[in-house]
Formats: structure tokens, sequence, C-alpha cells
């Protein structure tokens, strides 16, 4: 997860001043809990990524969601290096998660002639992404059975520059390759950020799900992902509504036959520390426990993953270190006390 674009029109203190309060406890999402900790996860050590699973438990997660980073495993056509997922795929099975993976990261040589050096890159061909999909759900077998195919890309931090129809295109490729090797997998389309529509640059995520069907999307995916961040509001004193995406995209796929499908929310949360997006520890609790218990509700959202577990780092004015319910150090924020109880 990186910086994106927001609509985000006031101050996170102005949330503080709203009354935002931690709620006493929440019904837990009827299809798992489970939590994301980004690309990050795979450079933890086998003790700490141990030490943040146990606490994934303890929190009352059954899912964990977990970059399975092309970029870095085929770093050359048909050249495959699985090592470093398998071990983090590997250690989350043997404490009893169910595995979503998230397949991203173009390596360079399916780039083009000029590799892009803009973290977005996006193949060339998106029959090439469809191949390591395959081989991806192959190798993974019967320790994966959920895929998200892609991560944002409505915003040119994952997909440069965004256009839904290409986007599909790497759908179109995925889905039919992982349903070989995997029959009974889920493949989810990407999760799509909270943004705005501004042209070519950024498109709110229920333009970009409209979009995605006009271009071919129905038929190739099995579930809709989406990324309501709400912060530094609740959803209930919201008044960006943010959270009406949810709403708006399940309409979308009731209008284009998929109505008996799921949104997947495969991201929420909200970041602490000191930095420009941050909200108080106290306002995280409450904006997490306002969205789970919000979730709860609706009978056509699947799994709700928390991003994150645990911070990234230390750096307080880094808002991208500070998601997780848990501090660097391991120590509790009261988010996850809510999240515990939900």
């Amino acid at each position: 997860m990186t910086l994106r674009t927001r609509l985000i029109t006031v101050a996170a203190a102005v949330a503080l001043a709203l009354g935002v309060t931690a709620p006493a406890a929440q019904a837990a999402p009827p299809s798992g809990l489970g939590f994301s900790s980004g690309a990050p996860f795979l450079l933890l050590d086998d003790a700490t990524l141990s030490n943040e699973l146990v606490a994934g438990r303890e929190v009352g997660a059954s899912w964990v969601r977990v970059v399975v980073n092309w970029a870095q495993i085929e770093t050359a056509p048909g050249v495959f290096d699985w090592g470093n997922t398998d071990r983090v795929v590997d250690a989350a099975r043997a404490q009893g998660y169910s595995v979503l993976a998230v397949l991203a990261g173009t390596p360079a040589w399916a780039q083009g002639p000029i590799p892009s050096l803009l973290p977005g890159a996006v193949p060339v061909d998106p029959n090439t992404y469809g191949a390591f999909a395959g081989a991806a759900a192959a190798h993974l077998g019967n320790r994966v059975d959920s895929y998200e195919v892609w991560n944002e890309p409505n915003i040119p931090s994952f997909f440069a520059p965004v256009d839904a129809a290409r986007y599909v295109g790497l759908l179109r490729a995925a889905y039919p390759a992982i349903h070989n090797a995997d029959p009974g997998a889920t493949v989810l389309s990407a999760g799509l950020a909270t943004t705005i529509d501004t042209g070519a640059w950024t498109v709110a995520p229920v333009t970009f799900l409209q979009q995605m069907y006009a271009a071919g999307a129905g038929g190739f995916m099995d579930a809709v992902a989406l990324h309501p961040y709400t912060f530094p509001f609740t959803v209930e004193n919201d008044p960006n509504g943010q959270w009406a995406q949810v709403d708006q995209a399940y309409g979308t796929m009731v209008a284009n036959g998929d109505g008996g499908k799921k949104i997947w929310i495969t991201e929420l949360g909200a970041p602490t520390g000191n930095g420009p997006m941050a909200v108080t520890e106290e306002a995280q609790a409450a904006i997490i426990g306002s969205s789970l218990a919000q979730a709860s509700r609706l009978p056509y959202v699947g799994p709700v993953f928390v991003h994150a577990l645990r911070d990234a780092g230390a750096d307080a004015f880094d808002s991208e270190q500070n998601y997780g319910l848990l501090r660097a150090d391991f120590s509790r924020k009261p988010s996850f006390a809510v999240v515990q109880g939900s």
C-alpha cells in the first residue's frame, strides 16, 4: 500500500472534534475476518513472521492477504523462484489461516523494450500475466484457493496509466488460467482504491467498476474487491459518504447480472502517528469498529481484511508505516481490542 489520492477534506483532528469514540463491541463479518500486511509481510524474518501470525489469530483473524509478487518470482521468462512466497504461505497455513493471494508486480522483462521506473508498471502483453497467474495457482495448489487479480488499478501508484479496459485484459487472461489450474478457486477482481474521478489520472471505484463491466469483465471474476477507507471519519459521520461505494458497487454488480456474487473488502483501516493523513489511536479504533459493524450488516459482503495487523515501521510521520492494530514493537493500540471484540 502506498500513498494514494483520497477524498479527505479536513484534517484528522476534526474526527476527534466530531466525537469519534471507540465502539464497545461489533459483530464479526459473517464470512470471516482477515488482515493485510502488504508487500513488507514478505520481508519479515521467520521469528517475526511467526509472532505476527500468532497475534493475528489472537485478534480473531482466520484470513491473511499475501502479496505474490510476480516481479520477484519470475525474474526471467519461465524462471521461477517461489521460495519466499512458500515460506510465508506455509507459515500462515501452519497456523490455520486461509490465504488470499494478491497477484501483482510486473517484472522488467514483461514491461516491453523500455522498462518503466514507476511502481505502477503493467505488462505489455496481458497473456504474460495470465501465464504467471496460472503458474501461481498450479504451484500453490490446495494451500491457496482465493486469488486477487492485481491491486488498486484505479490509481497510478499501482496501474499507470489508469485504464479499466487494459486492466480487464489482465483479468480476462488470469481468470481462465487460474481456474484451469484450480477449478475450485475464487478469483477476485483487484481491490479498488477509495479515490475520486480526476479524468485519466484517478478513477473513482464505482466508475471504474462500471468501466470494467463495459470492457467485458462480466464472467471473469467470482467476486469484486473494494478498499472502502473512510478516515478520518467513521462510516456514520463521514461527510464524503465513502462507504456508499460498497452499496453502489453492489448495485452495479446487480445491474450486470452479478447480484449473486459477493464484495470482498480486502483493505480497510486508518493510519495513526503524526503524519499528514494520521488520526489518533482512539479515532483509528472507532473508524475500524464502525467499518466492521457496517460490513457485518451487509449480506453481500464476503471476508473483510483490516490493513494492517502491525505497523510497518517506527517513523510516526510516515502514515504508510502506521496502519497497524499493533505498533512496530507489537504493543497493542486500542483498535486491537475493538477488532478482537468483534
